[in-house]
């Protein structure tokens, strides 16, 4: 069973903590529409089974085989406790020049504790892949939050599912609490200090705070075909393998409604319609994968990404060189999908090179970075 909950968001920003004047103080609650809506289900779905059993019971008709019927009230003492716990959730978050302070309260009791603001690292962006349920399609959050190694202290400072905007509010965090940015993880943490936010990539190598590894002597990775193309580098990569578990998982689900549309009486023929419309997609997917493969050219102003054809070059995206500030391995959306090279602006986030080894990607990442900041 899922519920669906996420219509009790009404607009796209569902957090947003204001720190531009130290002491801040957030005072937040649970949902309380929510809170409504699970207690009455939990009565319905708990409730009403749990009345027929003892019904059962009392008039000497209880059947061991129905003991099953025990699971709804079970089930339904959950959601309560969680609906409940929605209508009686209250906490206070404190943020000054010195400490950070949690404050909270609910049925389940009270908890209370401060931390230094000197032991948060920075401030974090992060994206998280959401489920969206039965009745409405799946989302990304864009979060911003005060980092600190221990998850329960994280404060999160910003919540919405509009991208709009999302690396200036970063940004601005950062500069408001004069914390240092940092961007992803699994031992690809980068931090980013206050002062040199929005300097490029060319301006931190000019200043000295980075250092490109890279030696262009080196032959690259198995698979990159490299070469000079006027004043650009023009950068082949290696083919990557397609998830074969995800595309035999489609192509079977399409064979479903094939079937059921083609080969079942009286069932509707656009079940069929929409089977051959979905394996033809996943077959041109592999097709194209199998006979493409994707390339860059790099020049100190430009970077420009593409495919390699039997017919020529697409036409590709071009990205100002002058203005990347970051050249990172991660994710661009969530942690559920392959890792890539990201190559971000304050406008856009592209990324190549997914599914490659990580010494390919570390490779690739210092190729782009030698050639951009060369001065």
């Amino acid at each position: 069973m899922r519920i669906d909950l996420s219509g009790f968001t009404a607009s796209a920003v569902s957090l947003k903590m204001d720190v531009s004047a130290l002491p801040a103080v957030h005072q937040g609650s649970g949902s309380r529409g929510m809170g409504v809506f699970l207690v009455i289900f939990a009565l319905i779905w708990g409730g009403v089974p749990g009345l027929i059993l003892i019904n059962m019971i009392s008039s000497g008709e209880y059947d061991p085989a129905m003991l099953f019927i025990m699971l709804f009230p079970v089930i339904g003492i959950g959601i309560l406790f969680y609906g409940v716990y929605n209508l009686t959730f209250r906490e206070t978050i404190r943020i000054d020049a010195t400490n950070v302070t949690r404050e909270s309260q609910s049925i389940f009791g009270y908890k209370y504790w401060t931390e230094p603001l000197q032991r948060y690292p920075g401030i974090l962006q992060r994206t998280e892949r959401r489920s969206g349920g039965k009745n409405s399609s799946s989302y990304t959050l864009h979060i911003v939050e005060l980092y600190h190694e221990d998850k329960k202290k994280r404060i999160k400072l910003y919540e919405s599912r509009s991208p709009n905007g999302f690396r200036q509010i970063w940004e601005d965090y950062s500069r408001q609490l004069n914390k240092p940015a940092l961007e992803g993880g699994k031992g690809n943490m980068v931090a980013r200090a206050v002062d040199d936010l929005d300097k490029s990539v060319r301006d931190l190598a000019l200043e000295g705070k980075l250092e490109v590894d890279f030696d262009p002597r080196k032959p690259p990775p198995a698979g990159f075909d490299l070469r000079v193309d006027g004043d650009q580098l023009r950068v082949t990569l290696p083919k990557t393998k397609s998830s074969l578990i995800g595309s035999l998982f489609i192509m079977a689900f399409a064979g479903v409604f094939i079937f059921i549309g083609f080969g079942i009486d009286d069932a509707p023929v656009m079940f069929g319609i929409i089977g051959l419309l979905l394996l033809l997609l996943i077959l041109g997917g592999l097709a194209w994968s199998g006979i493409t493969r994707q390339a860059l050219h790099i020049g100190r102003d430009r970077v420009r990404i593409f495919h390699e054809t039997p017919w020529g070059d697409t036409d590709g995206k071009n990205m100002d060189a002058r203005q990347i500030e970051t050249v990172r391995i991660g994710y661009e959306r969530s942690s559920n999908e392959r890792e890539g090279v990201l190559l971000v602006t304050d406008q856009a986030t592209k990324k190549i090179g997914e599914g490659l080894p990580p010494e390919a990607q570390n490779w690739l990442k210092n190729c782009i970075l030698a050639v951009i900041t060369k001065g």
